[in-house]
């Protein structure tokens, strides 16, 4: 076992939310989320496949924070069967509305 960091070095200013760890994981996730991510954890047989479960599961516990995230992936989702196409430009326009610039 190493003594090294598993982060890369942050930024002046920068923080790390969420832990890149087993236990900082799962505390950032839903019950049900949880209880799939320790499964995968504990079958993970080769140090490869823990860090595949362990980064998709760390970005998952980030997304896991912001408001309404399935709401909006449904309706992108929905928006994609539909053949919609959003432009850059609607896109920046929500962002300004959302924020209240000009």
């Amino acid at each position: 076992m190493s003594a090294q960091p598993t982060e890369p070095p942050m930024l002046p200013g920068q923080v790390q939310r969420v832990p890149r760890t087993v236990r900082g994981i799962s505390d950032w996730l839903s019950t049900e989320k949880r209880a799939r991510f320790l499964e995968e954890v504990m079958a993970a047989k080769e140090e490869v496949d823990f860090k595949q479960v362990m980064d998709g599961w760390w970005a998952e516990a980030h997304f896991d924070q912001l408001p309404d995230r399935e709401e909006r992936r449904a309706r992108a989702l929905q928006q994609m069967r539909e053949g919609r196409k959003v432009s850059l430009e609607e896109i920046r326009a929500r962002c300004r509305d959302r924020d209240g610039a000009e």
